[in-house]
């Protein structure tokens, strides 16, 4: 297993990633585990992504990951372990503060198909008490390329169109952490770009899961895989060419 970096551990300091700033809190995994009857989708799994950076995670079909997001986000409650934000547990007790630290994007775009793109952003931004909402989602609905669509209907946008506008929503309340599941499914290739400019000019703490092992690499300042509910690899993606990682992936995961 790859060099961890510690950071955000209940107790101690955390240090600041390659990229990151004081306000973007680390996230700490500790001895994780989900169990679904007899099946068993997390095994103590312990994890750490350090303020303001990015770590990706890979893993097969199944291997957890998913599951790891749901519980940092609050969605799934974990059989044992805990969750730690800049050192504070968040694992049972969560106040209704925290989900406005988290932005969370997925194949679930939680957006409402009869609502226009404009209502959808403007029903989260009031959820969330975003100030200066109309000039946020302006300046939002820029960035993603969706500004021309804004009075559509969400049901009639493509799949990549609905992704674009969940990204939009994700980042509406300006969260410190970001939560991505798979979010280059259904993008075009311009889509991909803006996504990736997105995350370049960061200030956040990323946690992204994804079976593309070459953009997951290029973007990530460190990478991991999950499989069969253990954490098998993890090390600092500078470390790694596309090549060694295709073959660590087939070596730990397939």
């Amino acid at each position: 297993m790859g060099d961890r970096s510690a950071a955000g551990v209940a107790g101690t300091p955390a240090t600041s990633g390659a990229h990151g700033v004081a306000s973007a809190p680390g996230i700490s995994v500790r001895q994780l585990t989900k169990t679904y009857g007899r099946f068993r989708a997390l095994h103590r799994v312990d994890l750490e992504v350090a303020p303001g950076s990015f770590l990706a995670l890979f893993g097969p079909n199944g291997a957890g990951k998913s599951t790891l997001l749901g519980i940092i986000a609050g969605l799934v409650r974990p059989s044992r372990g805990q969750v730690f934000l800049d050192g504070e547990e968040i694992t049972k007790d969560r106040d209704e503060n925290l989900g406005k630290r988290i932005g969370a994007l997925s194949y679930q775009t939680y957006l409402y198909d009869e609502l226009t793109v404009l209502e959808n952003l403007r029903f989260y931004g009031r959820l969330f008490g975003v100030e200066d909402r109309e000039e946020r989602i302006e300046s939002l609905l820029s960035t993603v390329g969706m500004e021309s669509r804004s009075g559509s209907p969400v049901r009639t946008l493509s799949r990549g169109m609905r992704q674009r506008v969940a990204l939009a929503r994700a980042l509406l309340h300006d969260p410190d952490i970001l939560l991505l599941d798979e979010p280059y499914s259904g993008l075009d290739q311009d889509a991909m770009v803006m996504l990736k400019t997105v995350l370049t000019a960061r200030n956040k703490t990323i946690l992204l899961v994804t079976h593309d092992l070459v953009r997951g690499l290029e973007s990530a300042d460190r990478v991991a895989i999950l499989n069969r509910g253990r954490l098998v690899f993890e090390a600092e993606a500078r470390e790694l060419s596309a090549s060694d990682f295709e073959q660590t992936y087939r070596d730990h995961a397939v």
